[in-house]
């Protein structure tokens, strides 16, 4: 670890997650925010909402649920009868024509992860207002928020919209308003929310770290972005976290080994996922088959060319560069190579940015279940891709979270 500031008995020391150092930092006023002066990692903020004002937010994002999984989002006019699209509907037809697996990945993103999200912000002010730790709610929550994919769906209902319409008329329906409502709350969720500053809340440091001690440095969690002086031990004599129970000092080679084993992973399943069709359309009994790259050629033949671009780069772009990026950083660890570090931090955050968007696709299908699967003139089924395609993105999205910035900053620290 490394200090960057010199202590002041008022300032308050922390650690930065993303590249090790200490840094010391005043008390914050109200709509401000620290941060490392090194890697630029946001490491204290004071914008932030009540956990009371954003419980009412999630509540209001789980009243409006129903309306906005259940009920009909767009509809078409079909041979004379009126079919309409929503996402459950898209799931569960998905799931019960033979596409289980793909239509259980679409579930966890579009549904459970949403759902549980917002639950998860309304036990903690039910625990805030009974005076309980909520210790695993909190870690629950850090783990969800990269899953909630509800303004990736919005995107894909504007595609949908667009390849719709070369079979079909198609209608815009008044439920649609409220799926838009949903994902706009939720993004706002994600933006006011601070689980930093919930698990400062839920558990003050009585002890507060404003200096280094002289006998060590000082521990980091980076479960919940706790920096203290004493660790707690377990009963097998491991250093833990003294706020969350977390084991500290993970081996780097354990990190490494995790985040190529999901990565490898998730290379061999993008393979498939580009050579195979992705979907089937059956138009009077004769088949048409797409792959991811012939999906984007059909909207550059129907002059749809920006929901091509947006397709092109959700479905082939992200996924490619997501792997390339993470072996050259993977390189980087393994052979010492030291290149420009705000470049390579920006590759990261980069991936950590646009990992979820690759789901685009999935969403896409679930909707087109919903809407042509009717077996009659216009038949419209899954390929055998988007299991593969939907598993690469878990995977790989696993991989970059795996992946500790800290482990390239050593490498710059020492040379």
């Amino acid at each position: 670890m490394i200090n960057t500031a010199p202590n002041k008995s008022t300032n308050q020391l922390a650690c930065c997650s993303d590249c090790d150092a200490v840094i010391s930092f005043p008390p914050l006023k109200e709509q401000q925010y620290a941060e490392c002066p090194r890697c630029h990692n946001a490491l204290s903020s004071t914008d932030r909402w009540s956990l009371h004002r954003c419980a009412m937010l999630a509540l209001s994002i789980l009243i409006l649920m129903p309306f906005a999984l259940n009920y009909p989002l767009l509809s078409i006019d079909l041979l004379g009868s009126k079919i309409d699209a929503s996402v459950w509907g898209g799931i569960w037809k998905m799931a019960t024509q033979g596409y289980p697996y793909t239509a259980f990945l679409v579930f966890i993103c579009a549904v459970f992860m949403p759902i549980s999200f917002a639950l998860l912000v309304i036990l903690l002010r039910i625990s805030q207002l009974l005076g309980i730790k909520p210790r695993n709610l909190l870690i629950s929550l850090t783990y969800i928020k990269p899953w909630v994919m509800f303004d990736v769906y919005l995107v894909a209902l504007a595609v949908t919209m667009f390849k719709v319409r070369e079979y079909a008329t198609l209608q815009i329906d008044i439920y649609l308003i409220a799926f838009v409502f949903t994902a706009l709350l939720t993004t706002l969720l994600f933006i006011k929310l601070n689980p930093k500053a919930l698990w400062n809340e839920f558990y003050p440091n009585s002890h507060a770290l404003t200096e280094i001690p002289t006998d060590n440095q000082p521990h980091f969690c980076t479960e919940c972005q706790y920096s203290f002086t004493q660790a707690t031990y377990d009963h097998k004599q491991r250093a833990t976290c003294p706020r969350c129970d977390s084991l500290l000092h993970l081996s780097p080679d354990i990190k490494l080994q995790r985040t190529w084993a999901t990565l490898i992973a998730g290379i061999i399943m993008i393979i498939p996922a580009n050579i195979l069709p992705m979907s089937v359309v059956y138009l009077n009994g004769a088949p048409s088959e797409d792959t991811l790259m012939s999906g984007v050629l059909s909207f550059i033949d129907m002059g749809s060319y920006f929901i091509a671009f947006v397709v092109f780069v959700a479905s082939i772009f992200v996924p490619i560069s997501k792997i390339i990026i993470m072996l050259y950083l993977l390189i980087c660890v393994h052979f010492k190579l030291k290149h420009a570090i705000k470049w390579q931090m920006r590759l990261l955050h980069f991936v950590h940015f646009v990992g979820r968007w690759s789901m685009l696709d999935l969403f896409v299908l679930a909707l087109m279940m919903s809407l042509v699967a009717r077996g009659q003139i216009i038949d419209f089924s899954v390929g055998p891709a988007a299991f593969y395609f939907g598993i690469a993105v878990f995977l790989t999205m696993i991989s970059t979270s795996q992946f500790d910035s800290r482990l390239i900053w050593k490498i710059y620290d020492k040379q």
